[in-house]
């Protein structure tokens, strides 16, 4: 097994067990903190992906990606 291999089943086992231990609370914080830095990643890939766009045009392309499109 390489090194990269290692460190990545290192870090799984981390995050599993800190899981594991969170507390009812922790684990409900937990939700929304993913949620806002999913945002945050998918966000800088459409800045990526539409370098013209502003923020308002960015913010529209979020939300259509997040949840589709519901006009139908």
């Amino acid at each position: 097994m390489s090194s990269i291999e290692t460190l990545a089943r290192e870090i799984d086992e981390r995050k599993t067990r800190r899981a594991r231990e969170a507390t009812l609370e922790e684990k409900l914080l937990d939700g929304p903190r993913l949620f806002r830095m999913s945002c945050k990643a998918i966000k800088a890939g459409l800045r990526l992906d539409h370098p013209e766009a502003d923020e308002e045009e960015i913010h529209r392309l979020l939300i259509e990606r997040v949840y589709g499109d519901r006009q139908r």
